[in-house]
């Protein structure tokens, strides 16, 4: 058995929505537009939390609004910026570490040592 799933049109949410606010019911709302209580609540609660950036389309959760865009854009920038913070910090710390525990050659990047290591020979064997 295949059921269609209704789609309300966002006109229709908003006018129930502002007929809620207007002091309707829930109950008294369900019974004029013939919906569901629960339906209605869960509209309440995006309505309540977007307000007029709610109900945006089948598939469109807000694209093409400018200020969802934009807190979209705020929050990937701030997250790349917590992101090279952490690695300036990890690199500082990096870098006080070979300064205090490597001998400055090391450090300022000049040969450490420009001795040839010299491996020991084998004894001949008889």
């Amino acid at each position: 058995m295949d059921l269609a799933r209704t789609v309300y049109s966002r006109d229709l949410k908003i006018a129930v929505m502002r007929a809620m606010e207007a002091g309707a019911g829930t109950g008294e709302t369900a019974r004029k537009y013939q919906l569901s209580p629960k339906l209605l609540d869960r509209w309440r609660a995006e309505w309540r939390a977007k307000g007029e950036l709610a109900f945006p389309g089948i598939g469109r959760r807000g694209v093409g609004h400018p200020a969802v865009e934009e807190a979209r854009q705020i929050a990937e920038l701030e997250r790349k910026i917590g992101q090279l913070t952490m690695e300036n910090d990890f690199l500082k710390k990096a870098l006080r570490h070979f300064r205090a525990h490597h001998p400055p050659a090391v450090v300022s990047g000049a040969d450490a040592c420009s001795k040839k290591s010299i491996k020991p020979r084998r004894k001949a064997q008889p």
